[in-house]
């Protein structure tokens, strides 16, 4: 397996993502009934922050890169992770991302990619969940997501698991090698103010104001993608609570949430001050990720 030092290789070098990449040949207007997704409200409830704006558009990306330890058939194994912010506009009719996007069209998101890769035996694992959060404020948590995609490739063949959240039922495609999953669109209920566990590492950040109000939180969860997948389960919401206190994590203060649902337990320690990095977390499967070194790049 390659080293660990991938992941801080990736910290050095540009991310060559264009910011002015061609628009969408297809018009919104083209797409079959079918291809919709969930409405948003058409007005947010609230702007993003003066500070959060000057801190994320700059056009910059921040890449955190950590040592990470991922339970797989029934094996904890060594992985490399590296997570990605970024803010950049989507066109809320397609929600995908379009520089050119109208203005009465256009949702400006911060979005995370976090690249998992791990060794199995034989055969590696590539694992990408990239979450699409608009920096506005359009339900009652912030940053609550649009869209929540993972792609996962091994040798025996690929997987892309998309979920389009909405306030009563969220809108799931799935495309597998899997004979019994095929390929299939389907709505899932999904009460309003339900959380999404991808998207936890973006909240919990607190990046522009604090999240559940800075108290604990209990409502509905849709586990992670990855969870899902590793399970062979349906996405469904489930009921989980959130705690949160302070602690302190090798001599820095953090805020610790812990998530609870089912038999499932994670805890992340969260910077307290300063730029509020996701600085580790662990599950009660072992799995587990801590921090080495975060860059800020064009």
């Amino acid at each position: 397996m390659r080293t660990m030092g991938l992941s801080l290789t990736l910290l050095g070098a540009s991310l060559g993502c264009s910011r002015h990449a061609p628009s969408p040949t297809m018009r919104p207007a083209d797409l079959p009934a079918a291809e919709r997704f969930p409405a948003l409200p058409p007005r947010p409830r609230a702007t993003a922050g003066g500070a959060f704006m000057r801190a994320w558009s700059d056009g910059r990306a921040e890449l955190s890169g950590y040592r990470a330890r991922v339970n797989r058939y029934g094996e904890l194994r060594a992985a490399e992770l590296v997570l990605i912010y970024v803010t950049e506009p989507m066109d809320r009719r397609t929600w995908v991302k379009d520089d050119a996007a109208p203005a009465e069209h256009r949702v400006n998101v911060l979005k995370l990619n976090a690249s998992l890769k791990f060794q199995t035996g034989v055969y590696p694992y590539s694992v990408m969940t990239s979450v699409f959060a608009p920096v506005d404020r359009y339900r009652a948590e912030a940053f609550s997501p649009v869209k929540i995609t993972l792609s996962a490739q091994e040798w025996c063949g690929h997987v892309f698991h998309g979920v389009w959240p909405g306030d009563e039922r969220s809108t799931e495609q799935v495309m597998s090698y899997f004979a019994e999953e095929g390929e299939r669109r389907r709505e899932v209920p999904t009460p309003a103010g339900t959380l999404y566990e991808d998207a936890l590492l973006i909240q919990l950040r607190e990046l522009d104001g604090p999240f559940a109000g800075g108290g604990d939180w209990r409502g509905s969860l849709v586990p992670s993608l990855w969870a899902i997948r590793r399970a062979h389960t349906p996405t469904a919401a489930v009921e989980a609570t959130i705690a949160r206190s302070r602690a302190q994590l090798d001599g820095t203060d953090v805020q610790r949430f812990v998530l609870r649902y089912g038999e499932v337990t994670r805890t992340f320690d969260v910077e307290a001050d300063g730029a509020h990095r996701v600085l580790g977390w662990r599950g009660s499967d072992g799995a587990e990720a801590r921090l080495l070194g975060t860059a800020r790049l064009p």
